[in-house]
């Protein structure tokens, strides 16, 4: 499949990342791409305080969903480094949530403590062209081509429906 690519993306300077939720590097490299082309174009607000702790200090935003990444998640880079070791590092992770939890409803409060292969589920809900981020991305002045039943809603592996409101 031949990805539609916009210009004047940001450049991924880093090293390679690991799979997570089932994401490759390379799927996770344009969701973080799209988060920044939009920050910058002025089409999502700049994050100003972590969803988590209300830290207005070293933001980042984070995706569950790198199929959806244009509705992220502000977070602070020490909590956002500590979500993604989670499955290695559990007890670090949990005290986060214990501290920051009110509700049990919270995003952070359902992450599965496993790791879980989201893309593939969405994938095959939804096909492999759900993978194409870029032709489906939210640009201004665009719509946004929708699969069958899919959202921008986030999603929750252990939700009956696979997501959840935002």
């Amino acid at each position: 499949m031949s990805l539609f690519e916009p210009t004047g993306l940001p450049e991924w300077k880093w090293p390679r990342m690991p799979l997570y939720n089932g994401f490759t590097h390379e799927e996770r490299v344009r969701g973080w791409q799209l988060i920044h082309h939009f920050i910058a174009s002025g089409w999502l607000a700049k994050p100003e305080r972590c969803s988590i702790s209300g830290s207005t200090e070293n933001l980042q935003m984070h995706c569950e969903d790198y199929y959806s990444p244009w509705s992220p998640y502000p977070i602070s880079r020490q909590i956002h480094m500590t979500l993604h070791r989670r499955f290695r590092e559990p007890d670090a992770w949990k005290r986060i949530v214990e501290r920051y939890a009110v509700t049990g409803e919270e995003w952070f409060y359902v992450l599965a403590m496993e790791p879980i292969d989201l893309a593939a589920t969405l994938r095959a809900q939804y096909g492999a062209q759900i993978a194409d981020v870029f032709r489906r991305a939210p640009f201004p002045g665009t719509t946004l081509p929708l699969f069958s039943g899919a959202s921008t809603a986030r999603h929750d592996p252990n939700a009956k429906g696979g997501s959840v409101g935002k």
